[in-house]
């Protein structure tokens, strides 16, 4: 049996020779990475580039795993070899896709009669997103030019917009906007209109 004086020797050796190794292990991590979401998906899969280290620092350790799922947002990812050493860098999802948004749909096909009262309107609509946090606004314009503005918007999709004609008795027109806007910033819009006329039917843009 080695007698104990051999034993501390090796094991002070042993030492020695991890605390050199963890001494000539440095790590140096990737960049940020910054990549787009998969379409219709809330994040994607993300493989990290090869790194290379010193052979003094053994395995090297990904958390999270490279090939991981990442979802949308920033994420840490830590580098740690079989020495201890450790270095981190972050991994971007970031979102590039905008918000489906369906054609608008108008309760009514025209404001009539000229009545020169305000007439409920509803839009119907649906919008969804990837990330599937979505914000939905309205907004009227008309082809009136004397800024007066002739309509209340009571909520995302109901309206009360007032049927009365032009003062040179053509037929007043409302345009009715919708945008849907992610937590990224991006933005879809739909057009549709409605006239104050017996007849004329306006067409979603």
């Amino acid at each position: 049996m080695r007698s104990l004086q051999a034993l501390s020797i090796i094991a002070i050796l042993c030492c020695s020779q991890a605390a050199t190794h963890a001494q000539n292990c440095t790590l140096t991590c990737p960049a940020t990475m910054v990549v787009k979401a998969e379409n219709g998906k809330e994040g994607t899969i993300v493989n990290f580039p090869a790194m290379t280290a010193p052979a003094e620092c053994g395995t090297l350790t990904y958390t999270p795993a490279s090939g991981s799922f990442f979802r949308l947002g920033s994420h840490s990812i830590i580098i740690t070899s079989s020495s201890g050493q450790k270095c981190s860098f972050t991994v971007t999802v970031a979102d590039n896709e905008p918000p489906v948004l369906s054609e608008l749909s108008l309760s009514r096909k025209v404001l009539w009669p000229a009545s020169n009262k305000l007439k409920r309107v509803s839009v119907s609509y649906t919008s969804s997103d990837n990330a599937e946090q979505v914000k939905t606004d309205i907004a009227v314009t008309s082809n009136a030019t004397d800024g007066i503005k002739d309509w209340e918007i009571l909520d995302n999709h109901q309206l009360r917009l007032k049927a009365s004609r032009l003062p040179d008795g053509t037929p007043r027109i409302y345009m009715i906007t919708v945008t849907a806007t992610d937590e990224a910033g991006n933005k879809t819009s739909r057009t549709t209109s409605i006239a104050v006329s017996r007849t004329m039917i306006a067409q979603p843009q």
